[in-house]
């Protein structure tokens, strides 16, 4: 179910107060042996028991965020999992998180005088999320006590990706079935895929609303960086939250996850990025197109036949993107244009967007247009920067997911050796 935006308009009205307490601080022991410290904000209301992300607490903002929002009868424990348990924020922290004390934290959290209790979390905390569910499930064998759960840009990435591969969500989406409330900002990749991860949830029973949050990237609640739009966002947050919870509460859905034996080895693996191209499998052709650069002339990629092309898929609000502009020019730079040339694609913006920001940051290549983001199920693009190397029979021979120096000493030697080839006859 997608909520229209002109509801949300007519919520998002600031209370003009903010609650600035300190929290109360505690301890759950756990049988484990461990201790998961907590910060406690508000005590009236029903319960939401917060998971972080892989990037943990940020307290200025969270701390900020969590006192907005028991401003709304709302009674908020933060789970401080990164210093409990000792760990370095980063892409990969919750996998050292056992499920299992995820599903004792669920269960040390739900109100013994008949409030309820809501979870949410945010990118993948999504996944430690449901594995702590059906962790707890297994244990209990019931999620009514769950009202339902709030998730800001969740990440459903099994894993990392790997060149060729399509977008595979982790197993348990499949499974649940909850209230679920999904608030994606639309300057993500997440926001290309957020249809299917919709409809994957909705097959499985689950009663799912969502809310796009326009001119916001992912983690613009609590990123230091965060641009002018996205800390009017933030702002917006509190009040949002506390609507969507309400919404959940009136679900009618039966929580529970599906328990089969195949979904008892749901693998998470967040490994990193390689730091050099990565090849790509089974010879597969480009495919073509015929783009318009926001300057007007207009490219069709089967043109560039006899040439080793490197396609570059990026957009304006994405860090790792602009901060490999320089670079994807100087690698032009080095090779003749008869041997290689660099083209990029703009994905989901409008022309007039793309002008203002390469007026300020100019691009020394092509920057082509594809502003209904069709090149996201065209080619596969499950993150920005995805950039593919064709070959001259307009073959992806080479990709890459994440920013790179394309001038370094590595990738230069391997896409001279390309150039050196001959072509098949």
């Amino acid at each position: 179910m997608w909520i229209s935006k002109l509801f949300f308009a007519l919520l998002l009205i600031s209370t003009g107060y903010a609650n600035t307490d300190t929290p109360t601080m505690f301890d759950i022991e756990l049988q484990s042996g461990e201790a998961i410290s907590i910060s406690q904000f508000g005590e009236k209301g029903d319960r939401i028991l917060w998971i972080p992300s892989e990037y943990g607490v940020r307290k200025a903002a969270h701390y900020q965020l969590m006192n907005q929002l028991s401003n709304y009868q709302h009674e908020i424990w933060l789970a401080e999992l990164h210093d409990s348990y000792f760990i370095t924020s980063g892409r990969s922290s919750l996998t050292k998180i056992p499920a299992s004390d995820i599903a004792e934290l669920i269960q040390k959290s739900i109100p013994k005088d008949g409030r309820k209790l809501f979870l949410a979390t945010s990118s993948r905390g999504a996944i430690l999320t449901l594995l702590g569910l059906r962790e707890w499930q297994q244990t209990t064998g019931s999620l009514k006590a769950i009202a339902g759960l709030a998730l800001i840009h969740p990440n459903f990435q099994a894993q990392t990706p790997s060149p060729g591969q399509k977008m595979e969500f982790f197993p348990l989406v499949d499974s649940v079935k909850l209230p679920i409330f999904l608030i994606q900002p639309d300057k993500s990749s997440k926001y290309w895929h957020v249809r299917d991860l919709v409809k994957r949830l909705s097959n499985a029973g689950s009663e799912v609303f969502v809310q796009i949050v326009e001119d916001a990237g992912d983690g613009y609640f609590a990123r230091s960086n965060s641009n002018e739009s996205e800390k009017q966002r933030a702002k917006e947050l509190p009040l949002q939250l506390a609507q969507a919870l309400n919404l959940l509460a009136q679900s009618h859905v039966k929580a529970s996850i599906d328990d089969a034996d195949t979904l008892k080895s749901s693998n998470w693996n967040v490994s990193l990025l390689p730091d050099t191209l990565q090849q790509y499998p089974n010879k597969t052709p480009a495919p073509d197109f015929t783009r318009t650069s926001h300057t007007g002339e207009q490219y069709r990629l089967s043109d560039y036949r006899g040439k080793v092309v490197v396609l570059n898929f990026w957009a304006t609000w994405c860090p790792p993107c602009v901060r490999e502009i320089p670079s994807l020019g100087r690698l032009q730079a080095a090779f003749p244009k008869t041997d290689l040339v660099v083209l990029s694609v703009d994905v989901g913006e409008s022309k007039a967007d793309v002008a203002k920001f390469l007026a300020k940051i100019p691009a020394d290549f092509p920057v082509l247009l594809d502003e209904e983001g069709l090149s996201v199920n065209d080619w596969n693009v499950q993150a920005f920067p995805t950039t593919y190397v064709i070959d001259q029979q307009g073959i992806i021979r080479l990709a890459y997911y994440g920013g790179l120096e394309w001038d370094d000493e590595n990738v230069i030697r391997q896409l001279t050796h390309m150039v050196a080839e001959k072509e098949s006859s």
